[in-house]
């Protein structure tokens, strides 16, 4: 009985984690998203890269591989 109820527990916390893994998927992906879009829009690449925490040859190669990003 003890058993069940420790990979009870166990189950809830690994089903917690990948629901945490999917939205830090997906913020991530909005990062990068938003981060290409600023450069390709105009703004500074350094400053994006500071802010965004994407080193600026990162940016360069998401830019290239994203292609143009319509603005919104």
């Amino acid at each position: 009985m003890e058993t069940e109820k420790n990979l009870a527990a166990l189950e809830l916390a690994v089903h917690r984690l990948r629901e945490a893994e999917v939205a830090l998927n997906a913020a991530r992906t909005d990062v990068e998203t938003e981060a290409v879009a600023a450069v390709q829009s105009g703004a500074d690449i350094e400053e994006v890269a500071g802010l965004s925490g994407i080193a600026p040859g990162d940016l360069r190669q998401l830019s290239a591989d994203l292609g143009e990003i319509p603005p919104r």
